[in-house]
């Protein structure tokens, strides 16, 4: 067990108590909540967000909900649980839980494409039959699916389902942009990867616009890429086996809110996913991105 699994165990179930209050805002944030009260909204609008996974439909977004809660100590955002451990006037570190994001292109109903801002496995190997050795698929091998490839559908996938993950999350605002960084760990026993993301981000505010930019990056280990992108001899067709080594991500998101009424806003949110070779030379995989839009009014309850 890692030293990071060894603090979570012990740190979790007392954290994350119902006897606990949540995270004050950071200086200079924008869009904080009121210590002590729940922000409750519902963005209504058309979007989409595009599926690299071979033969799997876009996700089309159409209701977008959005929680967020601040206490003296305990905080929700979203699919996000998190407790402050430590503040200063302009640091903060936090215990964070929070849902991978990687189940969304294999489950349409994934709570992680409702909310934007946040089944048992099949064991592997052959079910009888044949027992030739299938080739196994390095990444850099490009491979375009082809008439002879078996599609999704005809093939025996085992279920990707989502992973709790726990850890550790930094922030600093130095005025005019904020960074974060974050250390996640599995802690259903899912996949028992790591993740580490970093951002950087810049707010800007004039009158009723608000707008947040933002770039980063996420690595995730060889488990995290191997559970959701790796494919067994039992999953594969001609194409073979696959194995997916740690790999990173890179991010861009514009999100732009425009308030019109006391209660009303409007939102435009777009995002760049680049996935890297490690992902899109999977024979899983179409695409080597990832984009995310939508555009609707978002009301304040």
């Amino acid at each position: 067990m890692t030293l990071i699994r060894r603090l979570l165990a012990l740190l979790v179930p007392v954290v994350f108590s119902p006897l606990l209050a949540s995270a004050t805002c950071m200086s200079g944030e924008g869009d904080c909540v009121e210590v002590g009260k729940w922000d409750l909204s519902l963005g209504i609008g058309a979007g989409v967000r595009t599926n690299p996974v071979e033969d799997a439909a876009d996700i089309p977004l159409v209701l977008i909900p959005q929680v967020n809660y601040n206490g003296e100590r305990f905080f929700i955002q979203n699919l996000d649980f998190g407790v402050m451990l430590w503040e200063n006037e302009h640091q903060q570190l936090n215990l964070l839980a929070t849902p991978g994001y990687d189940q969304v292109f294999f489950h349409r109903w994934s709570p992680s494409n409702f909310f934007l801002d946040s089944n048992a496995l099949i064991s592997s190997g052959n079910k009888g039959g044949d027992s030739e050795e299938l080739p196994t698929i390095n990444p850099g091998d490009k491979e375009f699916v082809g008439p002879n490839f078996n599609d999704l559908r005809q093939r025996q996938l085992r279920n990707r389902r989502m992973a709790g993950l726990a850890g550790f999350e930094y922030s600093i605002n130095l005025g005019e942009f904020d960074i974060q960084a974050q250390y996640l760990s599995d802690f259903t026993d899912i996949h028992d990867g790591d993740e580490a993301r970093i951002s950087l981000a810049k707010h800007w505010a004039s009158g009723r616009h608000h707008v947040i930019t933002s770039v980063g990056a996420i690595w995730q280990s060889d488990e995290v890429m191997n559970y959701y992108y790796g494919v067994t001899s039992a999953e594969a067709d001609e194409r073979g086996v696959y194995e997916a080594d740690a790999a990173i991500s890179t991010i861009a998101r514009l999100d732009w809110n425009y308030q019109l009424t006391e209660r009303w806003d409007l939102r435009l949110l777009a995002s760049y996913r680049r996935l890297p070779n490690e992902i899109s030379d999977s024979p899983l995989i179409n695409d080597n991105k990832v984009i995310t839009v939508f555009v609707g009014g978002v009301y304040h309850f």
